[in-house]
Order: structure tokens, then C-alpha cells, then sequence
């Protein structure tokens, strides 16, 4: 699939607002439920120097990048389908590009990560329907609507020219489709649409580091355990899923200290860092840092310093609630 502009004349907040909105009005319908994340969400220190001298040289072919971010394979795919990506190159272990609806935003995933077939789908899936929300949209012109429109085709390979149609086709059929490789689109899984069988309906299943990680991140929105097992509802932002896990793989402190350090490090190299983090997003940020240690610094630059200083030294508590300076 070619990579397609759509939007030109439109801010990538303006596309954050109308993912938010589409999210609520699609959730009763088309809302997204994923089978299983078999990715990892990244901590960036590791590969934050590496990556940051990629894209140094990249720069000097084109423009700086306002910003560089640490996609995951379903927001990689998404983009991919909705809007395109452009100067893509694989350095080292990692893929690097930008992002074909404002190229000063540029990108970074983990190689190992790219290829997996449930967040690619997912990706794709959620694409299409913010792309038929966006047609919806009174305000967009003549020129940026076409686009959207051949978008929508080339993903899905049906022809329909309003949003109207776009959306009765998309809503019954939205849980029965899969993206084939070889076809190059998405495809109508029939069989599990007259089963009334979606294709997507089971809860993602995490490891313990995994769940200790969105614990710590704070996106774990709710969780009960049943019989033998958790099972809850967390946010890998913009998206909500469904989640289960075993108790028994709770019992262990070893990864409970890597998934709360691996939380503590995001916040800190890949929100705390950004230079595009505003006032509310920064106060969230530094508050859920407090709970995950004994610290108690108000501002970014504080908090930097003292995950540079003590960030590898940091180890589970003996009460296991938080990070302390191992001496």
C-alpha cells in the first residue's frame, strides 16, 4: 500500500482530537478490542543516544525533527494506514522515519516489534475508522475528502463515495476483518461474520513484567481477580483493552522491579524529556513519578537529574510498593 497524505492542511492536535471524539462516538459499535499484545511498550533509555544520532545524520538529508517518537507496532501501523509514513530506514535494530502528515514529527520502533499481526490489524483497523469519522467532518474541503476517500478504498478495496455509506458498511463489519498481506488490505472474514464470531474479541494476555509496567505508567484502569486469574481493563494511550493474567505470576518481586522501573524510566526519558509536554500533561506526569518512589521533587529538571544519578541503582522495596536507591 502506497503511503497517502490525507489531511495536509490539518495539525496533528486537530487529529488527536479527532481520534478522541472518534473513539467515544464509535465505542457502543467499533469499539477497538485486541486479541493480544505480543509487543513490548519500550523504555526508551536504552536506545534514546543511539536513536537520537540516527536521526542526527538523518537531518542533515532534510528537516530537523520537532519531535522524535517511541512508537508501538499498533500506533506504527496506524499511521501507516491513515496517513502514510515517509523517510523510512531501518538503523541498527530500529526503524526510523516520520510521519507523512507533518514531517518535522519523526519516529522510532524497536525492528522486533513491527511484524506482529494483531497490532498490525488493530492498526489498520483503527485507521479506517478514524478515516470515516474524518469524512464526516462539514469543515474539511473538496480536496482533502477525495483523498480520504481513496485512502479508505486502497485499505479496504470497497468504493463508496459518502460518509454514509463509508459507516454502514464499516459498522457491521468492523469485528470480522482481517489485513492480508498478500491482498494488501483488509479483508471481510465472512464465515466469522455470518458465526457472529468476532475476530478480536478476547482479552490481551500480559506477562507480569507487562502488567507491573502499565501499573506503574498508571494506565491500569480497573482489575478483579477471578478465580484464577486478573482481569481488568487498561490504556495504552488513545486506546482502552481488555487484559488478563494468572495470579500466580503476580508472586514475583523480580518482575515487579522491572516492570515499576521500566514505568519510571518512560515517564522520565519519554515524557519528562519531551519538549512538547505542556503544563497539565507534566504535573500528571511528575505526581505518578512520586507514587512509584520515595522522592518527592516538583519539577522536571530535578527529577532528571535524579534518575541520571540513581536510575540504575533503583530496586523493589522491602514493602513492595515502590523504587528505592539501593545502597
Amino acid at each position: 500500500m502506497s503511503s497517502t497524505v490525507v489531511p495536509t492542511r490539518l495539525s496533528l492536535a486537530r487529529i488527536s482530537q479527532r481520534v478522541t471524539a472518534a473513539r467515544a462516538r464509535w465505542r457502543a459499535g467499533t469499539a477497538l478490542r485486541l486479541i493480544r499484545v505480543l509487543g513490548i511498550v519500550l523504555v526508551a533509555g536504552s536506545i534514546l543516544l543511539p536513536a537520537a544520532s540516527a536521526f542526527a545524520r538523518e537531518q542533515q538529508r532534510g528537516a530537523r525533527c520537532r519531535e522524535v517518537r517511541t512508537l508501538d507496532a499498533m500506533e506504527y501501523w496506524f499511521w501507516y494506514a491513515f496517513s502514510g509514513l515517509t523517510d523510512v530506514i531501518d538503523i541498527g535494530q530500529e526503524r526510523l522515519g516520520r510521519l507523512a502528515i507533518d514531517r518535522r514529527v519523526c519516529f522510532r520502533i524497536a525492528l522486533v516489534t513491527v511484524e506482529n499481526p494483531q497490532q498490525k490489524n488493530a492498526g489498520v483497523r483503527q485507521a479506517v475508522s478514524e478515516l470515516i469519522m474524518w469524512i464526516a467532518d462539514d469543515e474539511l474541503d473538496k480536496d482533502t475528502t477525495k483523498r480520504t476517500m481513496n485512502q479508505l478504498r486502497q485499505i479496504t478495496g470497497e468504493e463508496f463515495d459518502t460518509f454514509d455509506d463509508w459507516a454502514g458498511w464499516w459498522e457491521p463489519r468492523s469485528d470480522f476483518v482481517l489485513w492480508s498481506d498478500e491482498e494488501d488490505r483488509l479483508i471481510v472474514i465472512t464465515s466469522a461474520m455470518e458465526a457472529g464470531e468476532a475476530i478480536h474479541d478476547e482479552a490481551m494476555v500480559l506477562t507480569a513484567e507487562e502488567y507491573w509496567f502499565y501499573t506503574g505508567r498508571g494506565w491500569v484502569l480497573k482489575s478483579e481477580a477471578v478465580g484464577a486469574y486478573v482481569l481488568g481493563t487498561l490504556r495504552i494511550p488513545p486506546h482502552d483493552f481488555n487484559f488478563r493474567i494468572e495470579v500466580s505470576e503476580l508472586d514475583g518481586r523480580g518482575a515487579k522491579e522491572r516492570g515499576l522501573r521500566r514505568a519510571l524510566g518512560n515517564m522520565i526519558v519519554d515524557g519528562l524529556l519531551s519538549p512538547e509536554l505542556g503544563d497539565n500533561s507534566l504535573g500528571t506526569i511528575i505526581e505518578q513519578i512520586g507514587t512509584l518512589t520515595e522522592e518527592s521533587y516538583a519539577d522536571r529538571d530535578s527529577w532528571v537529574a535524579w534518575w541520571n544519578t540513581y536510575g540504575d541503582r533503583l530496586v523493589l522495596s522491602a514493602s513492595g510498593d515502590r523504587l528505592v536507591v539501593r545502597r
